[in-house]
């Protein structure tokens, strides 16, 4: 019996350690994600830079797809501003080591030029570790029009 000891015991090891793994990668996405909705607020082009992925494609909640250059760009013109960005309802699920998706709601006050408006969304994003570091390689967002369920037939 105690030749399957050791075995039994590095097995379970080797899975508590796999499962800390991924809730460490999560907790990492998560606090960076908090950084990007920070930089957004503060309009901070340099920190935006360090959170997207050169291959981001951040699709807007009209329908509008920017890449990193553009949206970094669109961020600190000035035309473009965040308060009160509050996420809420956020799963996690690593898909595979390097990839994490998050899905979410978020609300906020944006301005768009002069005016100001109240945002609800729905999002999903996607996170990449590019060779150690964790980087959003793609958004989507949508404003939920209300109930979308399939009529019976």
């Amino acid at each position: 019996m105690k030749h399957f000891t050791l075995p039994f015991v590095l097995f379970v090891t080797f899975i508590a350690q796999a499962a800390s793994a991924a809730e460490s990668s999560i907790e990492t996405v998560l606090r960076i994600d908090a950084s990007r909705l920070t930089a957004m607020i503060a309009g901070d082009g340099v920190a935006l830079g360090r959170v997207f992925s050169d291959e981001v494609t951040f699709v807007h909640s009209d329908g509008r797809a920017e890449g990193k250059t553009d949206y970094i760009k669109a961020m600190t013109a000035g035309d473009t501003s965040y308060e009160d960005v509050k996420t809420s309802k956020v799963e996690a699920k690593q898909v595979t080591s390097d990839v994490i998706v998050l899905i979410g709601a978020q609300e906020m006050r944006k301005k768009l030029g002069p005016d100001w408006s109240e945002i609800k969304l729905r999002f999903m994003s996607v996170w990449r570790n590019e060779r150690g570091t964790w980087r959003m390689i793609a958004w989507q967002s949508l404003r939920p029009a209300g109930n979308s369920v399939v009529p019976k037939k």
